[in-house]
């Protein structure tokens, strides 16, 4: 649910303050993504990792349309489209970043729990 429901709140907020997905949504994907890892089981991990790109895509699409449905009719929702990915890998990347690092965090944590 946090790796859904934190961007959508701040693609929200991105929205309401400028056209386009702002800092408020790179803060929250990332956190959002960074507590589902956090969350997750071992064997969720995977889910989060490969699912954290196309959530962030899913939510960047969905509140652009939301907010700007006359923009995107016909050729402009495959110019939309681009943009998209191409202006949300950066978030993309972050999200996917944020977990790696729960999850390693928590891995060596483990280790040393069971070691010591």
């Amino acid at each position: 649910m946090a790796a859904v429901g934190l961007p959508a709140v701040g693609a929200a907020i991105s929205e309401l303050s400028g056209p386009g997905m702002g800092l408020a949504f790179a803060v929250t994907a990332v956190l959002g993504t960074g507590l589902a890892a956090a969350l997750s089981t071992r064997n969720g991990w995977w889910w989060v990792l490969a699912a954290s790109p196309l959530i962030v895509l899913g939510v960047t699409a969905a509140a652009e349309l939301l907010a700007n449905r006359d923009l995107y009719q016909g050729k402009g929702l495959a110019t939309g489209a681009a943009k998209w990915v191409v202006h949300g890998f950066p978030v993309m990347a972050e999200a996917a970043a944020a977990a790696l690092v729960v999850i390693v965090v928590r891995v060596v944590r483990d280790r040393r729990r069971t070691r010591g």
